[in-house]
């Protein structure tokens, strides 16, 4: 298996593993309880939208791949001010329903495994998408954020 296969392999089991542990160790965070929960699933509907969007505006060119495979880079929608919006959502939908659900080892494994390989993935796409369109990456990506706006 290659590696950037690995990679993406382990990043979709996190993810399903920090929804399954978030779902299924809820309310070990008693602290602000009532703020949480709101907080967490707004946060978690938010992700979604994002999520749908970016994958909206990918179209043909989502296909769980780390390898770009449209000939053309996409630059509209969220894409206009991060690199990553598809991976984006991921992380706040996560983190929102560990947090709506109180789950102290969903957060765990959400930042401490998940996150991690996410932006190693990125990374490893970031790679192929530099090696496949050359200068307008470049240019593309001094005018973006990685994955955080306004701070990465």
């Amino acid at each position: 298996m290659r590696k950037d296969n690995l990679i993406a392999l382990l990043h979709a089991l996190s993810g399903a593993g920090s929804l399954i542990v978030g779902l299924a160790t809820k309310g070990g965070l008693q602290l602000w309880a009532s703020f949480l929960k709101p907080l967490g699933f707004a946060a978690f509907i938010f992700g979604m939208l994002l999520f749908a969007c970016a994958v909206l505006c990918l179209r043909r060119a989502f296909q769980g791949n780390i390898q770009p495979v449209t000939e053309n880079l996409i630059k509209e929608g969220p894409y206009r001010i991060v690199r990553h919006p598809l991976y984006l959502g991921m992380i706040i939908s996560i983190t929102g329903l560990a947090l709506g659900m109180r789950s102290m080892w969903g957060l765990i494994l959400t930042f401490g495994v998940f996150l991690p390989l996410t932006v190693l993935r990125a990374r490893l796409e970031e790679t192929a998408l530099h090696k496949k369109f050359g200068i307008i990456w470049e240019e593309y990506t001094d005018q973006t954020y990685f994955i955080l706006p306004l701070i990465y």
